[in-house]
């Protein structure tokens, strides 16, 4: 039972963390180096 209980915790945790990085827009940066600014 517990170890149920932890797989479905588990699993709960890794889509959670697809959402938030899905939704926290850190794909949509546009591709610029900084060595410009240095």
């Amino acid at each position: 039972m517990v170890f149920v209980l932890l797989g479905a915790v588990s699993i709960a945790a890794v889509i959670g963390s697809i959402v938030v990085t899905a939704r926290d827009g850190y794909r949509r940066q546009p591709r610029e180096t900084f060595a410009r600014t240095v």
